[in-house]
């Protein structure tokens, strides 16, 4: 006994299973969003821009000076 399905009860199959993914997806992309904000958070005594222009400065002048 053979049953013969139409087309719109396995696109519907169909069209369910590629929501699923999409929706997994961003599940998945919303996650790592988070991780990433997480990881990169901003920590003021981390990053003091003024103390490594100070340095920097301070490394191209004894360059230079080697360089005379």
């Amino acid at each position: 006994m053979e049953l013969k399905g139409s087309y719109t009860v396995e696109a519907a199959i169909v069209i369910s299973f590629c929501l699923m993914l999409v929706a997994m997806a961003i599940c998945i992309s919303y996650e790592l969003f988070q991780e990433t904000l997480s990881h990169v958070s901003y920590k003021e005594s981390d990053f003091d821009a003024v103390l490594l222009f100070r340095i920097k400065e301070g490394a191209l002048e004894a360059l230079k000076a080697l360089e005379k």
